[in-house]
């Protein structure tokens, strides 16, 4: 609750350093609006963090899978019209996530994947392998969800920078930093796990293993 109460008083001052980023000059006004979205983000990641903590032994979540990663897809092709973007889905699947964390995360690695790939995308959601391990045991049904693109990947020693947080491989590329260390704690918050590695096209290959909701569970 502290931390929640915390993080919506910082909203608002953020917002409006936001604001004033936008009168003053270049370099000074780069330099705040750089800090202030980092902060922003920071922010909003305790607020998912905090309200994951409070509903999840009192609420049973449950996103179906396919309708909400067509939402994600279609978005990102829509700002991505070079790029191909190619989803599949298994039939029935669902996920025992609220929906925004879900399209947090899944976001989050989409738009990683767009701002490095050079022609494609490929997302997939599968029923997990049932000899999954170091996860839940109490949990038998787990979803493998993952995003992968032809980018130039990333060698071991640069995936274990890119989970830190805050921290850009590549300054020239957009964002804060924040994208994967985000999907982690929240995949972690469910439970979940996060794995990074090279992908078959070489690209960077992002794996989630989340919680999912047996078909046979209305």
């Amino acid at each position: 609750m502290q931390v929640g109460n915390l993080a919506h008083s910082l909203k608002t001052p953020i917002a409006v350093l936001l604001n004033e980023s936008r009168v003053l000059d270049q370099s000074h006004g780069d330099l705040v609006k750089g800090q202030a979205e980092a902060m922003q983000g920071q922010v909003q990641s305790y607020l998912n963090r905090a309200r994951i903590a409070a509903q999840r032994e009192s609420v049973l979540a449950r996103t179906d899978a396919e309708p909400a990663l067509e939402r994600l897809v279609r978005v990102m092709r829509r700002l991505n019209s070079e790029i191909a973007f190619e989803l599949t889905v298994s039939p029935g699947l669902a996920l025992a996530m609220e929906q925004q964390d879900l399209e947090e995360t899944v976001g989050n690695l989409l738009e990683n994947a767009a701002r490095f790939a050079r022609h494609k995308v490929v997302v997939s959601a599968v029923e997990a392998a049932p000899d999954v391990k170091g996860l839940d045991p109490a949990r038998r049904y787990w979803v493998e969800l993952v995003v992968e693109d032809d980018g130039p990947g990333l060698e071991p020693d640069q995936i274990r920078e890119a989970m830190k947080r805050g921290r850009r491989l590549d300054e020239s590329k957009p964002g804060t930093g924040l994208g994967l260390s985000i999907v982690s704690e929240i995949t972690a918050e469910y439970q979940g796990r996060l794995t990074l590695s090279r992908g078959a096209p070489g690209g960077l290959r992002a794996c989630l293993i989340l919680p999912g909701v047996a078909k046979d569970v209305a």
